[in-house]
């Protein structure tokens, strides 16, 4: 986007202020990056600015097509400015947009999931997180494969007189795994977020599983003292589970505890031999709607149930769908029963 270097001090000073953030540089230049994929909405009073929201850009998976999604973050006031109504003008400004644009699906992580009912999103996706004392951890099983542990590097390049980094080989390694897995409602993975998230917001471990050279799985993973903190794991073979279970539980001498952020289909347990050791949560995680119904059913095709639908934001969704007698839902509602029905997951973490 073309947001100017004025108008970028000043979404970041908010957004810094709000979420009780210290002003570094590193998170400065997070930032820049996130808005080359963002579209920043900003509340002005006095030219001075009071209120704000990010919207990024993705693509995400939705049978056996990528389409577009709208992911909303930063949402923010300075206290003296909250409650004039200018939350309520960005959300509506950045869902128009984003559904003229033809965006199907809207995410967000929320403060409070009360509030933005009010904009049409429902509580739609957990996550499953795990405390395990690492001795605990499936022991997994010795394989014909390898692991090798890999560093993410990058190196610059000139464009356009600006200094651009460039990805090592790593990245295509985790996409061609990532793709392949099952992906239900989760992100496309574009060089440029696996980039963003690795350059600017974490630098973790990776282990990937090869058998005769081909990437079979990958573990992201990082310290956190005794904690052995599990970022992501993906195996598309059973012998890479196995493989990547027994790469975990051999730091079993250095950790007292395993922990991952999972999604909400992991059944880590079953694998356990002593699962009642273990802390297990399912976490309500973020919230979702559908933005362009139109679009989402051109995509998905008709529901098996027919329900009427009502959207306070966007009056075009405002429709009845399907044959028999209609259940009333809002937008919001709908959304998180097609996603329940469809399983999807929500992979994220960054």
């Amino acid at each position: 986007m073309n947001t100017n270097t004025k108008d970028k001090k000043e979404y970041l000073n908010l957004a810094t202020y709000a979420f009780h953030k210290p002003k570094t540089l590193e998170r400065a230049r997070a930032f820049d990056k996130l808005l080359e994929f963002s579209k920043a909405y900003g509340h002005y009073e006095n030219e001075k600015l009071t209120s704000m929201l990010i919207d990024s850009h993705f693509r995400g998976y939705w049978g056996d097509k990528n389409v577009k999604i709208s992911g909303i973050g930063y949402v923010a006031s300075y206290p003296e400015y909250r409650g004039n109504g200018a939350i309520r003008q960005l959300m509506t400004e950045s869902l128009r947009e984003d559904y003229e644009e033809g965006t199907i699906f809207s995410y967000l992580a929320p403060f409070s999931y009360g509030f933005y009912e009010k904009f049409g999103y429902h509580y739609a996706f957990n996550q499953k997180h795990y405390k395990i004392p690492a001795q605990d951890f499936p022991k997994g099983q010795r394989t014909t494969g390898e692991i090798s542990r890999e560093k993410f590097e990058f190196e610059a390049e000139m464009s356009n007189g600006k200094t651009v980094s460039k990805s090592s080989e790593i990245f295509k390694v985790l996409t061609d795994i990532h793709q392949k897995a099952y992906n239900q409602g989760s992100l496309v993975r574009s060089e440029e977020l696996w980039s963003y998230f690795f350059i600017h917001k974490s630098q973790p471990h990776a282990a990937i599983y090869r058998e005769n050279g081909k990437a079979l799985g990958y573990l992201l993973y990082e310290f956190s003292e005794m904690t052995f903190v599990i970022r992501e794991l993906i195996t598309l073979t059973d012998e890479a589970k196995q493989a990547l279970y027994r790469f975990i539980s051999s730091h079993a001498g250095s950790f007292s505890e395993i922990a991952w952020q999972a999604p909400a289909n992991t059944l880590l347990e079953e694998e356990m031999i002593e699962p009642q050791r273990a802390e297990i949560k399912l976490v309500p995680y973020m919230q979702a709607r559908i933005v362009n119904l139109k679009e989402f059913l051109k995509v998905n095709g008709q529901p098996n149930f027919s329900v009427q639908i009502t959207d306070d934001i966007i009056a075009e969704n405002n429709m009845t769908i399907g044959e028999g007698k209609a259940e009333k839902m809002t937008i919001g509602q709908f959304t998180a029963k097609i996603l329940k029905e469809n399983q999807a997951i929500l992979r994220e973490y960054f």
